[in-house]
């Protein structure tokens, strides 16, 4: 037999290959309009349209709401479930074949939540906040039913666990009670710590002031018939007595700190001039000079801006070294201030102090010196602290030994104070 042509065989070949693509492609379109393939018509430019099958498009839906988070369910009309993912098993315990079969309804606290849900969706998705029960153990959910008819003869629900949902919210109302408790404590114990200065502003210092003015008679009349001991004796006397007077006023002070007044524009240049005036004995007995520059106005209470400078000053007066006493107080420039800040800087030529004193000098009863050394007790520059902690502010301090010492204050411009 005389073989065939090479270029023949190939051109059968070819034939071939187009004849199965052929049958191939009719099967498919077959396929298509039988409703049994899924397919998307695509014109991707070339000018010819292009044909995509998509192949168990069904199964692919099952996977993803096998994948659900949440909760998924199909049923009937009277409550059957046909189908439940795996996140419903994992929230009902129980498994997949426990579950299909059974009657949604079963699963309901309230059964008759059920019935009112499924007549809601006569006008559209119905939603509800209730308990299901699953084998007694009680899961607060959100549900969502979706009716699937006509394309489906049945009803999607998508079932959302609420449990850590509702533990959070508990934990926020034990939380909110607690914290009711606590400021009612605090109130409690506000209004007591009220009666306890009231008792030490009023009650211990009207004995205190007598004991004060009978000594200084004893001393002025009796002093020719006494002792030098009994006169050194009741000298200790007096300046315990004189003491204990000024301590109780610092504390009375120190308490009444914590009153954070309603922010009123505040003058410092106003206020600096009453200081100034206010000391000007004290100013005057140790030879002082008060420098001030041009202040800014701040938000916050003049009575205590008032009682703050004057602290500052009759510190720097009282640890000044031999040399009479120089204070300036001036507004801090802008570049060296903090943005959103206004500030003014208090500085002396006094004594100064060691660096790892800094943060201790504004804690209240705290002394750097001996008390025969200076006079006080410890609570002007702790008051100074709090007053700048009511407005929202703060201080801070800079010194040299031997040099003196920078206090800084640093007040929120007045349209950012709350």
């Amino acid at each position: 037999m005389e073989d065939k042509d090479p270029y023949i065989q190939k051109l059968e070949l070819e034939n071939e290959n187009l004849r199965q693509q052929l049958s191939d492609a009719n099967q498919i379109i077959d396929s298509i309009r039988e409703g049994a393939v899924d397919a998307l018509v695509v014109n991707d430019g070339s000018g010819s349209p292009q044909i995509y099958a998509i192949e168990s498009a069904d199964y692919t839906y099952r996977i993803l709401i096998e994948k659900f988070s949440e909760g998924a369910l199909s049923i009937n009309e009277t409550g059957l479930i046909l189908f439940a993912n795996r996140s419903f098993s994992d929230l009902a315990g129980l498994p997949s074949e426990e579950i299909l079969g059974t009657n949604f309804r079963d699963y309901f606290e309230v059964p008759t939540l059920f019935d009112a849900l499924l007549s809601a969706l006569q006008n559209g998705p119905a939603k509800a906040e209730l308990s299901l029960s699953f084998s007694g153990k009680m899961l607060e959910v959100y549900l969502s039913l979706t009716d699937l008819n006509p394309m489906v003869p049945a009803i999607g629900i998508v079932i959302t666990d609420l449990s850590e949902k509702k533990k959070q919210q508990q934990a926020l109302l034990q939380y909110q009670e607690q914290l009711k408790t606590n400021i009612e404590e605090l109130h409690l114990t506000n209004t007591n710590l009220e009666q306890v200065v009231h008792v030490i502003s009023h009650d211990l210092k009207e004995p205190l002031r007598k004991i004060l003015t009978y000594l200084s008679e004893i001393s002025k009349k009796q002093g020719e018939l006494l002792t030098d001991r009994d006169l050194k004796s009741l000298n200790i006397v007096n300046a315990s007595a004189f003491r204990l007077n000024s301590l109780l006023d610092d504390i009375v002070k120190y308490a009444f700190t914590d009153v954070q007044e309603s922010g009123a524009a505040v003058d410092l240049n106003f206020v600096i001039d009453e200081v100034v005036e206010d000391l000007e004995i004290s100013i005057q007995e140790n030879n002082a000079t008060i420098n001030v520059g041009n202040l800014p106005v701040i938000s916050g209470s003049e009575v205590q801006m008032r009682q703050l400078l004057s602290n500052l000053i009759s510190n720097a007066i009282k640890y000044r070294k031999t040399d009479d006493p120089v204070i300036r107080i001036e507004k801090i420039e802008a570049e060296d201030s903090d943005d959103g800040f206004v500030g003014i800087s208090i500085t002396d030529n006094g004594i100064g102090m060691e660096k790892n004193h800094f943060s201790q000098i504004f804690t209240i009863f705290k002394r750097l010196h001996h008390r025969g050394e200076y006079a006080g007790n410890g609570i002007g520059l702790a008051i100074c602290k709090k007053i700048m902690d009511n407005h929202q502010g703060r201080i801070s301090v800079d010194s040299t030994p031997g040099s003196g010492s920078t206090f800084s204050l640093y007040f929120p411009k007045k349209d950012q104070r709350h």
